[in-house]
């Protein structure tokens, strides 16, 4: 079988699609990003056609031999008993209907021949039956993480395993029978659940799971950034059955934190005690920060408002328009220099400085930046009173508050191009992202010395699968 687990995401906020998380823009250093646990699963298939095989390969062809003699009537007739129990076909592997578990049947058919000695020769006679050897195989799960199996086995014989050689003379192997075939059904019972573990090899896979979801992703972004996990649990789903297999889900919930840079170091957890859960869903949730530099969203923010001007209803009719945006962290609030030209009749021209500052904070959607809680304040050097008047106009005021918008769509796309263009990517050896961004959203933000820190999300469906048919080196 494929040993992969495959890992499906997709956007809670896009109609039409399940819920799915990854978020994979840049972040700034020592940041870290907290997201929902994951869960990464593994399905494990074991084909009930390799179970056959090895059960055929290894069951006796013969079950129970019987070679001895025995005397009857007081000691006048010796009878010398000789004959066989061999399979008469194939061990045959199948489901039960109600998917309680698997039927491991064998047919199984006895020859055996009873013949006096001396005068009563001509009493020999052949005789024997047909039965099948049937198993009802319950899958479990030990405590050790191994697949294993509870075994009930029975059969009956067509004909009862005897013959009347003459009046009052009766002979049976059928005790002698019995307790070979019961050992041989035992040892039956033992290849099948050799059998078992050996296709599943749960506990291999379970280990390989759990080391290589505990590894740092290094992942797919503009700038070097990374994904943090750390291991909260792994379980298993109640073993299922189709009509060619043995299935069971291994799976490992998982809480990813990223940052930017490249990924520390961190030791590995032991493989922790079984875990049984009835249902296991793959879905990965992963924040990542994005460092958007000052004098880019300075520069974004001053070819928005540059677009618009501003008539100032005053005599003359002065207009105001915004000639630069420059973008400062102020503590936990932005402030936005918005350099203005004034221009009106007889050659006026006045430039200013109105420093707005506020909390950034995000649309709805997610995309776009404004300033909450605003304070405007015009620098007074080089004005005059009537002009300090009109820039405190209403109108005016609010005009240089739209020029602190900054619109992230922009750069938001360009990163989600550049990330879908990297996939499939393997951000940690065994592991591989592929998969759709749609879109990005941002849904915080924080103010740092050199950069603002948004909290990106991606929406759209990603895949990552985790590959357990290697051993982590």
């Amino acid at each position: 079988m494929p040993a992969s687990a495959v890992l499906r995401s997709s956007v809670r906020l896009m109609r039409g699609l399940t819920p799915v998380v990854l978020t994979a823009l840049m972040s700034a250093p020592a940041a870290l990003a907290a997201s929902a646990p994951s869960v990464v699963t593994v399905p494990v298939s074991v084909p009930l056609s390799g179970v056959q095989g090895a059960a055929n390969a290894r069951v006796p062809l013969e079950f129970a031999r019987v070679n001895e003699d025995r005397s009857f009537l007081g000691g006048l007739l010796r009878v010398s008993l000789s004959g066989t129990v061999t399979r008469a076909g194939h061990v045959q592997v199948q489901a039960l209907p109600d998917g309680s578990g698997l039927r491991v049947s064998v047919p199984i058919r006895a020859a055996f021949r009873a013949e006096p000695g001396g005068v009563g020769a001509f009493l020999a006679r052949d005789f024997g039956g047909e039965a099948t050897v049937a198993l009802t195989v319950v899958p479990t799960i030990t405590p050790d993480w191994e697949a294993d199996v509870t075994v009930r086995g029975d059969y009956a014989w067509t004909d009862p395993l005897s013959v009347e050689l003459a009046q009052g003379v009766r002979v049976s192997v059928q005790s002698l029978v019995d307790a070979q075939v019961r050992a041989q059904l035992d040892a039956l019972a033992a290849q099948v659940r050799a059998a078992v573990r050996e296709q599943a090899r749960l506990r291999e896979r379970a280990g390989t799971l759990w080391a290589r979801a505990q590894q740092p992703w290094a992942l797919p972004t503009p700038d070097a950034a990374y994904a943090r996990v750390t291991p909260l649990n792994l379980s298993v789903s109640p073993f299922r059955f189709t009509p060619d297999a043995l299935k069971v889900t291994l799976g490992a919930q998982l809480r990813l934190d990223a940052g930017l840079g490249r990924a520390p170091t961190q030791a590995a957890l032991p493989l922790p005690a079984l875990r049984r859960s009835d249902t296991l869903t793959p879905d990965v949730n992963l924040s990542v920060p994005v460092r958007l530099p000052y004098p880019e969203l300075s520069a974004a923010a001053t070819r928005e408002a540059a677009r618009r001007t501003l008539t100032l209803p005053v005599p003359t009719s002065p207009t105001l328009r915004v000639t630069g945006v420059t973008l400062t962290p102020q503590g936990a609030q932005l402030n936005a220099a918005v350099q203005l030209q004034i221009s009106g009749p007889l050659g006026l021209r006045l430039s200013a400085t109105t420093d707005v500052r506020g909390t950034p904070t995000l649309d709805a959607a997610g995309q776009v930046l404004t300033l909450r809680n605003v304070t405007v304040t015009t620098r007074r050097a080089g004005l005059t009173g009537r002009v300090l008047a009109w820039l405190a106009d209403a109108r005016a005021q609010a005009y240089v508050t739209q020029a602190a918008r900054f619109d992230l769509r922009p750069r938001l796309d360009a990163v989600r191009a550049q990330v879908q263009g990297r996939l499939p990517f393997s951000p940690a050896p065994g592991v591989t992202l592929g998969g759709t961004l749609r879109a990005l959203k941002v849904t915080d933000v924080r103010v740092t010395p050199d950069a603002l820190v948004v909290t990106g999300e991606a929406l759209g469906t990603l895949d990552a699968s985790v590959d357990v048919g290697r051993a982590v080196r």
